[in-house]
């Protein structure tokens, strides 16, 4: 009695050993399989293969989860009959129950998810074996399994996204590991792979440049006044940039005492981009040619503007000042729990990230400002008002037709009076 009795608690061990070892396989992140691939030599690489075959992974660990507690069963049935008769075979196999759901499922898939890992190293040998012994019954297993699945779920694959990722973000910083600006930041290193330099130019109304002819004695003042490092010149019309002069240069010149020296003398070649070109492409462009500017122009080979290696990094870690810089008004400021002030220029990222709209738009539409135009099929005068399903929008501000204010109160959402 007293080997029954051993070989029936052996089985119950048998019976949580493999349904913890099921919780500790299928609770692995992708990270985590990489990690333990990359950092646990054999054992971990042992983990990785099983991992992606998880028909027949699954299929060893319930054929010995199974026997454990069929054979387990069967011996309590059997040792119950000996000691007390049949009639207490129905009480037996209500305490046999009770404790294979304490002792055999419960409480070792919950040690299981707090130590996956260890579990899984541990496991990963033995059930590597036991997967070529039980090789008959799971290939029958699984082909029947996998028939049925195709038929009513198709063809599933476990996939790491970058969706995921920024739920593993979000995640962070809801558990205080990653802090907010963190997090914006990591969601802005991969918005910038589809956003067109078209979105962070500078427009070429806003451009200060100027013409190549000009005298350097003459327009010394307003280059100081401006403040800017390089500066872009022209010939004759603003909009045919032909060069870009360094204030270093200029400096330079004063200093030597140079005298007639005008901005053509001084300029170098400019780095015309298309305005296609995205954000991502650039910076690596500007990072690998030590360039800093560059000159950015429409389909037909007139200027859109300029962007600059600040403007892109700004796309990443927010806007940046110097001593010198006056501070820009918050792209979108908060009136009340239901309206808000938004300036024209804010693109559909901000929008989505503070007031979690989600507006379809024209793929060649970067801002608030043309998805308004766009929607109304004319550009919008200060006060004119657009309802559209999200909510109402009313023109605030409107310079040389230039949207510079919008005021937007939500839709669906009623105020308290």
């Amino acid at each position: 009695m007293i080997p029954q009795i051993i070989l029936l608690v052996f089985l119950l061990m048998m019976s949580a050993l493999f349904s913890s070892t099921e919780t500790a396989f299928t609770s692995l992140s992708l990270l985590q399989i990489h990690r333990l691939e990359k950092s646990k030599g054999r054992r971990g690489r042992k983990v990785s293969r099983l991992t992606k075959k998880p028909d027949v992974l699954l299929t060893t660990l319930l054929i010995g989860n199974n026997l454990a507690n069929i054979g387990a069963t069967a011996l309590s049935t059997s040792l119950t009959i000996s000691l007390f008769g049949s009639q207490f075979v129905g009480y037996m196999t209500g305490l046999l129950t009770l404790f294979v759901l304490i002792f055999g499922e419960v409480t070792p898939k919950q040690i299981a998810l707090a130590e996956n890992e260890p579990i899984c190293l541990m496991m990963a040998y033995p059930i590597h074996w036991m997967s070529y012994i039980f090789r008959p019954v799971i290939w029958f297993i699984s082909g029947i399994s996998s028939l049925i699945t195709r038929l009513f779920a198709g063809q599933v694959k476990r996939s790491f996204t970058l969706e995921n990722l920024l739920q593993m973000v979000s995640l962070g910083e809801n558990m205080g590991i990653v802090e907010s600006y963190e997090k914006q930041m990591v969601k802005n290193i991969f918005r910038i792979n589809d956003t067109p330099v078209k979105g962070i130019t500078t427009h070429r109304t806003d451009v200060f440049c100027l013409d190549k002819e000009s005298p350097i004695e003459e327009i010394l003042d307003e280059i100081i006044d401006r403040d800017f490092s390089r500066i872009p010149v022209y010939n004759e019309n603003p909009e045919h940039i032909e060069g870009i002069v360094l204030m270093r240069d200029i400096l330079k010149a004063i200093t030597a005492g140079e005298e007639g020296v005008r901005l053509k003398d001084k300029m170098h070649e400019p780095f015309f981009i298309p305005e296609t070109k995205m954000v991502h492409d650039l910076y690596h462009q500007f990072k690998d040619e030590k360039l800093s500017l560059a000159v950015v122009l429409d389909e037909y080979g007139g200027l859109t503007g300029i962007v600059t290696m600040e403007d892109v990094i700004e796309e990443i870690f927010g806007e940046i000042y110097d001593e010198n810089e006056e501070t820009e008004t918050e792209k979108i400021l908060t009136l009340d729990d239901n309206e808000w002030i938004i300036q024209g220029d804010t693109s559909f990222y901000e929008l989505h990230d503070h007031l979690g709209l989600d507006l379809e738009h024209d793929i060649k539409t970067l801002t608030i400002s043309g998805y308004l135009t766009e929607k109304l099929g004319e550009i919008p005068k200060e006060g004119s008002e657009i309802d559209l399903p999200e909510g109402l929008y009313r023109v605030s501000k409107e310079t040389n037709n230039k949207i510079e204010e919008i005021r937007f109160k939500k839709a669906g959402r009623k105020t308290d009076k």
